[in-house]
């Protein structure tokens, strides 16, 4: 027996409505990471997060090509929750992804200064020669007074 339009609108609300909920709590779990650097287990959550990324995005594929950009017929009380639920997970992976940004940018800055060189920029060689494009160079020269 075919199921009614109405039913097959919900089942896809509700499918989109729990992958959602679901990668929203990958992000909550990839936020908590963050703040306390457990980066080594942030590749597991990354590899989650793609599975269910495209999950979501095979959903919508369907719910478009269904409904187009608006479900006109019937409405759902549920695709509501699915637009409310898909602004929180994009703002958490907003947030999240600003984060790794700064992090990225504070090693990167670590790095630099353990390197000797706060400014980013190789001013020198490994026999201490200047490097191209480091600027102007200059040779000290040492007098010995006797």
């Amino acid at each position: 027996m075919p199921q009614s339009v109405e039913a097959l609108v919900e089942a896809l609300f509700r499918l989109q409505l729990d992958k959602l909920q679901a990668f929203h709590r990958l992000l909550l779990q990839e936020h908590a990471c963050l703040l306390r650097a457990a980066a080594d287990e942030l590749p597991a959550l990354t590899e989650q997060k793609n599975t269910l990324l495209a999950e979501i995005d095979a959903l919508e594929r369907e719910r478009m090509a269904q409904f187009g950009t608006q479900p006109e017929a019937p409405a759902s009380p549920l695709w509501g929750s699915v637009q409310m639920l898909a602004r929180q997970v994009a703002e958490a992976n907003r947030r999240n992804g600003a984060m790794i940004s700064a992090l990225v940018r504070s090693t990167e800055g670590a790095l630099q200064i353990l390197r000797g060189n706060p400014d980013g920029v190789d001013l020198y060689g490994a026999h201490g020669q200047g490097q191209p494009g480091s600027g102007p160079v200059r040779s000290l020269r040492l007098q010995v007074s006797a």
